[in-house]
């Protein structure tokens, strides 16, 4: 019997995704833009909590590896009344956050009653009264998904805390009690399908976590705010099935943090269902930073009027890529802080999660507190890591509402796409469904125009075309700093040079497509000196501008049809 209800739901599954890739092919005209109101309601997904006027703040070396898993499930818990627990990582943007909030007004509580460190058994005791009957969940250990992750949706759903054997005898010396164990279990594929089915409705349906066993992030806040925990790999075809179903069941434009395995399938699979992904696997106290209002600031990005331009230049907007990154945003953003201590006079554009305004507003003031005039523009793909050609249209429809919603509400009005030209004997199909699926967005008013990252060629497949949907400019980056390795200790300063020369022979026009170019910087093997060496070998008659600033250059001075460079 089994057999066979695995081969009905492998049917199920690829009808599903036939049907999908049909749909998606067939895209209807955009609906009507959603009011400013319905994107408000859109855009306030998560529940909001009072935080606690004292703030305990435990540092990550006072616990173990196992005890740092249970303080986790501990903040978690504690957050679904009063977040109170801060875990102090050692990085430069938690000591920026714990220093805001002081200065507003949080009591900031970094030793107990003796004076001491705050450590696992004074944090118990501390934080009893929030564990459900002064119960504890055993599971058989921190190295395993199955074990991990069911432990934390079990936490969810009864509201006890989660200890390995080691700490068992700890917890009951602590005046714990075992309510439930599975540290027997063998929590293979079945027993995960079994779980979903038997407690799914205890989840909510706008959003998943895909976190494997090694990282910590996120499920303080998966435990807060009832989010289903799961992690399949990749190369688990059967697996990916069972994923793929979790995914079908959660509304359009549902929210998928974590991270994966393979990033392409990954996020084919998620947008296959309308949903987007953003990369989070060390996103770490969303619990409290979720539910701290740190700023009313807002990035500042409107497309300007009248740029003045100089007829004998090429003008070309650098991008530094990966804002997408929620993870790595709030683990240092470590480029672009770099980036600005330099204080080039060469203006560096960077992409940005909006989702940020929702789940750290901490560190978006960071961000701005040293932004002075530079461009943001979202992450792709506007709300969040998507590939809007797999989607169909009710599907792209709930999608875009959400990209609309976040950029009001964030600031944002200039959005990045990222896809794949799959068939390039036949990219002008693949451009003419692109360009049906961008009046989705262009529909709204704050959207004001974006720039596409598109493979193969390292997000230079595009070619530096342009498109306009509703008289607003998306333009493909048209050349990628990427270095062919992958890995940054390769690079040299001749091959800099090299890609210097290759932008030095762009011609001047600024009345069509040929005078400008998008760059995509790839983070992962050029950092903040590497391109120091690259604009200082940009000639004279190369003019490097802000990616907004371009866009407006391109929206006032080149005929509003499709184009692509000489």
């Amino acid at each position: 019997m089994k057999e066979i209800l695995k081969w009905m739901s492998f049917l199920v599954m690829m009808v599903s995704i036939l049907f999908n890739t049909i749909d998606a092919s067939f895209i209807k005209r955009a609906p009507e833009a959603k009011s400013a109101e319905e994107l408000a309601e859109i855009q306030n997904i998560f529940d909001d909590y009072e935080i606690a006027d004292e703030i305990t703040v435990v540092k990550l070396g006072e616990l173990s590896h196992e005890q740092r898993h249970t303080i986790i499930f501990l903040q978690g818990l504690v957050a679904r009344e009063k977040p109170s627990i801060f875990i102090d990582y050692g990085s430069a943007p938690h000591r920026y956050a714990l220093s805001e909030m002081e200065k507003a007004g949080y009591t900031i509580s970094r030793t107990d009653a003796n004076g001491k460190p705050w450590r696992f058994e004074s944090l118990i005791e501390k934080f009893s009264s929030y564990i459900k009957d002064s119960g504890y969940i055993l599971y058989k250990t921190t190295e395993d998904h199955g074990q991990l992750n069911t432990a934390t949706n079990l936490a969810t759903i009864y509201g006890y805390l989660p200890v390995t054997p080691a700490l068992e005898a700890t917890a009951v010396s602590l005046g714990l009690t075992k309510k439930l164990d599975i540290s027997e279990d063998e929590i293979d594929l079945n027993y995960l399908k079994d779980f979903y089915k038997e407690h799914k409705d205890s989840f909510r349906n706008d959003s998943l976590v895909h976190l494997y066993y090694y990282v910590t992030g996120m499920r303080d806040f998966a435990i807060q705010q009832n989010i289903f925990v799961l992690y399949i790999e990749d190369s688990d075809y059967e697996g990916r099935l069972f994923r793929d179903e979790v995914m079908r069941e959660l509304t359009p434009s549902s929210i998928i943090f974590g991270w994966c395995q393979y990033e392409i399938k990954f996020t084919q699979s998620a947008s296959r269902y309308g949903h987007t992904v953003i990369p989070s696997d060390h996103s770490y106290n969303l619990s409290i930073l979720s539910c701290y209002d740190a700023t009313d600031e807002e990035f500042n990005s409107s497309l300007p009027e009248n740029v003045q331009l100089d007829p004998t230049k090429h003008y070309v907007a650098i991008v530094y890529s990966d804002g997408d990154n929620a993870q790595w945003i709030q683990n240092g953003f470590s480029e672009y802080h770099t980036w600005q201590s330099y204080n080039e006079d060469e203006p560096v554009s960077w992409t940005f999660c909006p989702l940020l305004t929702e789940l750290s507003e901490a560190d978006i003031k960071r961000t701005l507190d040293i932004a002075g005039d530079t461009n943001f523009i979202t992450g792709p793909s506007g709300g969040g890591y998507s590939r809007i050609t797999h989607m169909s249209s009710e599907e792209l429809s709930a999608f875009s509402d959400y990209t609309a919603a976040v950029m009001k509400e964030s600031g944002l009005s200039t959005m990045t796409l990222l896809d794949t030209i799959e068939d390039y004997t036949n990219e002008n199909l693949f451009f003419c469904r692109m360009e049906k699926r961008l009046s989705y967005f262009s529909r709204y008013d704050n959207i004001e125009g974006g720039i596409l990252q598109l493979d193969p060629n390292d997000y230079a497949g595009g070619k530096g075309r342009v498109m306009f949907s509703d008289d607003k400019p998306f333009v493909c980056v048209g050349f990628s700093l990427w270095y062919p390795s992958g890995n940054a200790e390769d690079v040299t300063a001749d091959w800099l040079k090299e890609q210097a020369e290759i932008i030095n022979s762009k011609s001047a026009d600024i009345n069509s497509i040929n005078g400008y170019t998008v760059i995509n910087v790839h983070p992962w093997t050029v950092g903040p000196d590497d391109l120091r060496i690259f604009i200082n070998s940009l000639g004279e008659n190369i003019e490097v501008i802000g990616v907004n600033e371009l866009l407006a250059a391109v929206r006032d001075n080149i005929p509003h049809e499709t184009a692509i460079p000489d």
